[in-house]
């Protein structure tokens, strides 16, 4: 059991109990199986013998290394479980292949060509398993000129255009903290495995689904490629603007605060209040009206005025007076404030657990709410192998000297 030990509460049919996935992903895509366990399909975590190298990735609980103490794998691996199995033998692919056989979905996020390699590619399986829907994410997908180069979230998120466009106009291209590449690559992986079950629900057949990290970035640039598209202008970095509209982070007493005034009255009451306070300089003026402007030839001075007002307010005034005018004004929180956020805690997305040995960790829940369906952390991440013998027997109907002899 792993440190954080199982919730052993009977659980819920949840949208996706029923169905069963083998998780072959790295990090790739191990987000992605995450948000299928979550949504109560029986996701078998496949893993070397020893473990999957992602339990080397820190941080780690109370700074000690551990295959059950990387915070890493004790978050995207919540509600699943695990197998330990090696598929670069033809003893360990044949079990993969009955496991598939006995699956709905697989995902996997190896080389192109290496799964076909050892007898698993989709072609192989489906011939076996009609139905199965078998999902792939690589970084340029499995076609294409690029389709053989090797990638990284730092790579899809340059080569997938939002790079370029992150930072400020005097600073090299920047990528945003962790592994947002990624994640929005199993998102797409999840959209896509949900509609493939919904097309098997009608026709009974399953299919191949491959995802490419480039592509799913490049989906996400917004305006930047239909600008270019429309006008031949390439979008520029803005710093902490948005690039379509006034919508910043100012630096203030306690730390930023995010103000968007791409409306007439929201650009009003924030002169407004600069004035009162004697820090609007000429920006009461008429020319200044039109909160337009702000996009204009003007807009290095209005924020340089801006900035020297915000830095007399704290962020939890500039929130509430937005606020307060329904504005969509809001404080840049910091990690340790999302963990004490009474929104997030009262909606019920942050949930505590305790490990047999006292460690107290926060998990977070899914960002969304169905009706019908309550969406705790049933699970903790598993050991490696945790499940060994309650899948490849329970399933597979192997002896306990098989199991015994596969696991390692």
């Amino acid at each position: 059991m792993g440190i954080i030990g199982e919730i052993l509460n009977s659980e819920p049919a949840l949208p996706l109990s029923g169905y069963r996935a083998l998780d072959m992903s790295g990090p790739m895509g191990v987000y992605c199986g995450k948000l299928m366990a979550d949504m109560g399909a029986d996701v078998i975590k496949v893993e070397p013998p020893g473990g999957d190298l992602m339990r080397e990735i820190g941080p780690f609980i109370d700074g000690r290394p551990g295959p059950d103490r990387s915070l890493y794998w004790l978050h995207f691996n919540t509600n699943k479980r695990s197998v330990t199995l090696d598929i670069n033998k033809p003893e360990g692919a044949a079990v993969l292949r009955r496991l598939a056989r006995e699956s709905d979905m697989l995902l996997e996020t190896g080389p192109p060509g290496y799964m076909d390699s050892l007898g698993l590619g989709y072609e192989s399986l489906s011939a076996d398993s009609p139905g199965l829907i078998y999902a792939s994410i690589t970084p340029f997908g499995q076609t294409g000129p690029y389709r053989d180069f090797k990638g990284s979230d730092l790579v899809g998120f340059a080569m997938g255009g939002y790079m370029y466009v992150t930072g400020w106009p005097d600073t090299p291209p920047n990528k945003l903290w962790g592994s947002q590449a990624y994640h929005t690559a199993s998102n797409r992986a999840y959209i896509a495995i949900l509609l493939a079950l919904y097309h098997r629900m009608m026709t009974g057949q399953g299919q191949y689904i491959d995802v490419s990290i480039q592509e799913a970035v490049a989906a996400t640039t917004e305006h930047v490629n239909t600008t270019y598209n429309y006008t031949g202008e390439s979008a520029v970095r803005c710093g902490f603007r948005h690039g379509g509209q006034f919508v910043a982070t100012w630096r203030c007493k306690d730390g930023y605060a995010s103000i968007t005034t791409n409306t007439r009255a929201a650009w009003d009451d924030l002169r407004a209040w600069m004035h009162r306070d004697g820090m609007a300089g000429d920006l009461m003026d008429e020319q200044y009206n039109d909160h337009f402007v702000l996009r204009g030839e003007h807009s290095a001075h209005i924020e340089e005025l801006v900035q020297a007002w915000a830095l007399l307010h704290t962020r939890q005034e500039i929130t509430e007076f937005g606020q307060s005018n329904h504005h969509p004004w809001g404080p840049a929180a910091t990690a340790d404030e999302i963990l004490e956020n009474e929104q997030l805690w009262g909606r019920g997305y942050l949930t505590t657990l305790e490990s047999p040995d006292g460690v107290s960790m926060v998990y977070p829940g899914d960002p969304y709410r169905l009706t019908e369906f309550p969406q705790p952390v049933r699970r903790a991440a598993p050991d490696p192998g945790e499940h060994n013998v309650e899948v490849l027997s329970g399933i597979l109907g192997l002896s306990a000297a098989d199991v015994e002899r596969l696991s390692v």
